[in-house]
C-alpha cells in the first residue's frame, strides 16, 4: 500500500519526558515508531514535535524520507494529495510490528485498530464494545482539513474522534494469530503505552523476551539465551550495531580457522562454543531495537563459511597423521551439512515455512540436528579425553545420520504440502501407491 506515516510527540504527563521521547529497547519510542513505519514500507515518515532533544533530532534527520515539522499547520502542507492512506501511530505507543502489517492489510481508510476484548489499561475507549489501539489508517484529506482547523485540541484525538464521526471500519488486533514465522513459535503480541522508568524496563524485557527465536538446536535452546541476553542488555544503549557485532564473530571465527588448522585445538574449539552464543546476538540485538540492515541475511552465508572452514581447518591439521582419510572425512561432513541446508532453503522457498517447524517431529529433531552447535559441543568430550581424530570422524557420523533423517522427514513433508494444495498431486499419491501399504485418508478401512 501506498501510505505515510504520521507521529507525534505527546505532552509531558506528571513530569515525564514527553510521551514518545522516553528509551524503551536502547532507542527512544519515537524512533522505534519511525524504524518500524519505514520498514512496513512508508514512502515518508512526519514527525509532529514542536522540539527535539539534539541527539534524537539528529538521528531521524540522517534519513531523507523523515520530515519534521513542528505545528500541526505545518503538517497540512506535508500531506500529499498522491498517497491513499496516511498510517498513523498514537504517541508513546510501542506496538507490536505485526500490528502495524494488520492495520495496513486490514481494509481502506479509515480504519482503527482497536482491542474487542479486555484492552491494556493504557488503551482509549471508544464506545461500550471497543478501545483504540493506537493505529489509524486514515484518508490523506481528513489528516489535512483535521490538522488545519485543530487549534488548540490535541492532534491524534482529534483524528481518531473525526473517524469514528466518519464510520471508519474497526479491526480487532487481539484476535490476530499469534505465530511468527521467522522466529517459529507463537509469540505474545506487545502493546504497551510505558511512560514510568519501570513500565519502560518492563517493556524492553517484553521485546527481549519476544526476539528469541523457538525450535532450536539444544545448545542454542538451554545454554546460549542466557549469555545472549546479558550482551544484548549491555549493548542496547551503546552505538554497538548489529552488523559490528556480525563482522566481530567472523573475525573471530576466521581466528579459530587459523587455531584448528595450527593444531591449537583447545584455544580454537573455545572460540567456537564463543562463537555460538555471539552468533544469536546481533539478530537479538536488531529485533530488540528494530534496527535491521539489507545485509542482515548475509551473516547466514558467513556462518557456512566458517563452519566449513573449521571443518576443513580441522582435516589440514589431522592430514599430517591420517593423511587422505582426514580430507575424505571433512569431504562428508560438508556434503551431508550442505546438502541439508540447500534442501532446507529450497523447502522454505517453496512452501513458505521452515522444514524444521513443519510438525512436532520436525521441532524435537531440530534439538539434537547436525549443525554447527551441536558438531562441536558433541566433540568437547571428546577432546577432554584427547580423542580429537575420534570426534572428528563422529561429527561425520552424525551428520550422516541427520542427514539421512532430515531428508526422509524432507520428502514426507513435500508429499504432505503437495497433497494440502494440489488435488492432482493427491490423486497422483492414490493412484501410485503400493498394494502392500496401508491406505491413507477417507478410502482406509
Amino acid at each position: 500500500m501506498d501510505f505515510i506515516a504520521l507521529l507525534m510527540v505527546g505532552e509531558s504527563l506528571s513530569g515525564s519526558e514527553p510521551a514518545g521521547l522516553g528509551q524503551v529497547g536502547g532507542i527512544s519510542l519515537l524512533e522505534r515508531q519511525a524504524r518500524m513505519a519505514l520498514k512496513a514500507g512508508a514512502a515518508r515518515v512526519i514527525v509532529v514535535a514542536p522540539a527535539l532533544p539534539a541527539d534524537i533530532g539528529a538521528r531521524l534527520s540522517e534519513d531523507a524520507r523523515l520530515v519534521r515539522v513542528q505545528t500541526a499547520d505545518a503538517l497540512t502542507a506535508e500531506i500529499s494529495g498522491e498517497t491513499r492512506a496516511v498510517l498513523m501511530l498514537a504517541p508513546g505507543l510501542l506496538a507490536d510490528d505485526r500490528l502495524i502489517s494488520a492495520t495496513l492489510s486490514g481494509g481502506d481508510a479509515p480504519l482503527l485498530a482497536v482491542f474487542a476484548g479486555d484492552p491494556p489499561a493504557a488503551a482509549q475507549r471508544l464506545d461500550a464494545a471497543s478501545h483504540w489501539a493506537g493505529l489509524a489508517l486514515l484518508p490523506p484529506a481528513r489528516v489535512a482539513g483535521v490538522a488545519a482547523t485543530l487549534g488548540e485540541w490535541e492532534l491524534s484525538g482529534t483524528l481518531v474522534r473525526a473517524a469514528c464521526e466518519s464510520g471508519a471500519a474497526r479491526l480487532p488486533v487481539d484476535q490476530l494469530p499469534l505465530y511468527v514465522a521467522n522466529r517459529r513459535r507463537e509469540v505474545p503480541m506487545i502493546w504497551a503505552m510505558p511512560v514510568a522508568e519501570a513500565e519502560r524496563a518492563a517493556a524492553t524485557d517484553a521485546l527481549l523476551a519476544a526476539a528469541q527465536k523457538g525450535c532450536l538446536d539444544w545448545p542454542a535452546r538451554f545454554i546460549h539465551p542466557p549469555v545472549e541476553n546479558a550482551m544484548v542488555r549491555l549493548l542496547l544503549p551503546t552505538p554497538v550495531t548489529p552488523n559490528m557485532i556480525t563482522v566481530a564473530t567472523g573475525v573471530l571465527g576466521a581466528a579459530a580457522i587459523w587455531l584448528f588448522a595450527a593444531g591449537h585445538l583447545w584455544w580454537a574449539l573455545a572460540i567456537v562454543l564463543l562463537v555460538g552464543p555471539l552468533d544469536g546476538v546481533d539478530g537479538k540485538l536488531a529485533r530488540t531495537r528494530h534496527e535491521y540492515s539489507r545485509w542482515g541475511d548475509l551473516e547466514h552465508v558467513l556462518d557456512k563459511v566458517l563452519e566449513y572452514g573449521w571443518i576443513l581447518a580441522l582435516a589440514w591439521w589431522f592430514s599430517a597423521s591420517h593423511g587422505v582419510a582426514a580430507w575424505l572425512a571433512a569431504a562428508g561432513i560438508i556434503l551431508f551439512a550442505l546438502t541439508e541446508a540447500v534442501s532446507g532453503e529450497f523447502f522454505r522457498r517453496f512452501t513458505g515455512r521452515q522444514l524444521d517447524d513443519w510438525g512436532p517431529f520436525e521441532r524435537r529433531f531440530r534439538l539434537v540436528g547436525g549443525r554447527r552447535n551441536t558438531f562441536f559441543w558433541s566433540l568437547l568430550p571428546f577432546a577432554a579425553f584427547g580423542l580429537w581424530w575420534q570426534g572428528f570422524l563422529m561429527i561425520l557420523a552424525y551428520a550422516a545420520i541427520t542427514f539421512a533423517i532430515s531428508h526422509w522427514r524432507l520428502l514426507n513433508a513435500i508429499g504432505a504440502y503437495g497433497r494440502q494444495i494440489s488435488d492432482e498431486v493427491r490423486g497422483n499419491f492414490a493412484g501410485t501407491a503400493y498394494d502392500f501399504l496401508p491406505k491413507q485418508g477417507p478410502a482406509a478401512r
